[in-house]
């Protein structure tokens, strides 16, 4: 068996590999092996040196490709970085939106533009007894439709400040819209809770649907905060529990009412006046129907001078609770009616031997 010397020369760049006819040790064959940069001077004489050589070109195949999976690894992961960063910045810009401020002294909640500090929203609340709502700034982290609280009691449209301190509805006895605490509910106001920020459902379901999370909260007394236009609204205690009136449920009994009166006519006739107001009913809990008309907005019109059939929509919104009531009345207007005329006689004129007969 013929046996040979691995003899590597070392230029620039590359180890130069030339084969000899003598004795080959184990060392060089490894040092031989493990070299990636190998290029040959020579050609092959045998099949040892063919083995060899195709040893060391599969190692550095093997090197390269795992090289270019590094790489294209690496690329992957720097796209990946970027779209994260990106996507997150977009986040954090989209939470700042809005910041939130909270004074535990006048219970009152105000929600303005972070660019402009424009008032968006007022807002009544009960923050805890006792000053027992934590104060600094924070960042909020989670939200909940129906949250767990403490004594066996549930809040609905929660969102997180910090540890165990949410935005969230007066206590429900119950995961029920109808189970709200009546007692509690007229606390709004004042300092009522255990350290949660209490406010109206329209108020919690506006924070819960508006302010994405990492919005800012402000909680403390230094801010003099603004009081809604909207006034406070009271809840009979006769019961025990009841509806919140702002809930914008449909089933809510406290939602305004808002129907085509009986006398009303949906056959509008041609060219008369129209006017959709003296044509509706509306009644509320604790607005009146003045206040209601006067909240209305109507999209649609009806051309009483172009026969055919016209759809009105009709948004009431109680100024006590803020809840709307939106319906669409559909009228037709007549055709134009037809024009009938009568025709008088002219008088004739006698002729000349008429005259003379008479």
């Amino acid at each position: 068996m013929q046996i040979y010397k691995l003899l590597l020369y070392k230029n620039e760049k590359n180890y130069i590999i030339k084969m000899e006819f003598c004795v080959i040790t184990r060392k060089c064959l490894k040092n031989a092996y493990s070299k990636m940069y190998v290029t040959f001077a020579g050609e092959c004489q045998n099949d040892f040196s063919r083995m060899l050589q195709d040893a060391i070109f599969q190692k550095r195949e093997r090197r390269g490709k795992m090289k270019k999976k590094r790489m294209l690894l690496l690329a992957a992961m720097f796209v990946f970085t970027f779209a994260f960063i990106r996507f997150n910045t977009v986040d954090v810009q989209a939470a700042s939106k809005y910041t939130i401020y909270v004074n535990r002294r006048t219970n009152l909640v105000n929600v303005t533009n972070s660019k402009t500090g424009k008032l968006v929203k007022a807002m009544y609340c009960s923050t805890g007894k006792n000053y027992r709502t934590i104060r600094g700034i924070y960042n909020t982290t989670a939200k909940y439709k129906w949250r767990p609280l403490i004594h066996g009691v549930y809040g609905q449209y929660s969102t997180r400040i910090h540890g165990a301190y949410l935005f969230h509805s007066v206590p429900y006895y119950s995961i029920n819209k109808s189970q709200v605490s009546t007692k509690e509910y007229n606390k709004l106001g004042q300092q009522a809770s255990a350290g949660c920020i209490r406010l109206a459902v329209t108020d919690a379901k506006w924070i819960y649907d508006h302010c994405r999370l990492g919005t800012k909260v402000v909680i403390g007394e230094g801010r003099t905060l603004k009081k809604p236009s909207r006034p406070k609204v009271r809840v009979s205690t006769k019961k025990r529990a009841g509806w919140d009136p702002t809930d914008p449920d449909s089933r809510n009994p406290y939602r305004p009412k808002l129907t085509l009166k009986k006398k009303a006519t949906k056959t509008i006739v041609y060219g008369s006046t129209f006017n959709i107001k003296n044509m509706v009913n509306v009644s509320s809990s604790y607005a009146s129907s003045d206040a209601l008309l006067k909240s209305m907005k109507v999209k649609g019109k009806v051309n009483t001078k172009k026969a055919g059939t016209y759809k009105v929509q009709c948004t009431i919104t109680d100024p006590y609770t803020a809840v709307s009531v939106t319906k669409t009345f559909t009228f037709k207007v007549g055709k134009k009616p037809k024009q009938t005329t009568t025709e008088k006689k002219a008088p004739t004129e006698l002729t000349t031997e008429e005259k003379t007969a008479e």
